[in-house]
């Protein structure tokens, strides 16, 4: 859910883990262990990294939506 609201289905979501578990209530070690496995199971999809900062959106799973070309690099504008 927080992904839905701070990322939206095209975009990847600019705040850190740190910060999300923040506002979800979490311990950061939690949010993180739980953000793993919705990415292995399709949930999230890594969009692209800066440095050891990973980037994720809502994968397919979460969204209903097939991804014909999967965006694993930062878009340039």
């Amino acid at each position: 859910m927080t992904y839905a609201i701070l990322g939206g289905l095209e975009h990847a979501v600019e705040r850190t883990a740190a910060d999300l578990a923040e506002r979800i209530g979490v311990p950061r070690s939690h949010f993180s262990r739980a953000r793993r496995e919705l990415e292995a199971d399709g949930w999230l999809e890594h969009v692209y990294s800066e440095g050891q900062v990973p980037f994720f959106r809502l994968g397919e799973k979460a969204t209903g939506r097939e991804v014909v070309v999967p965006l694993h690099s930062r878009p340039t504008a």
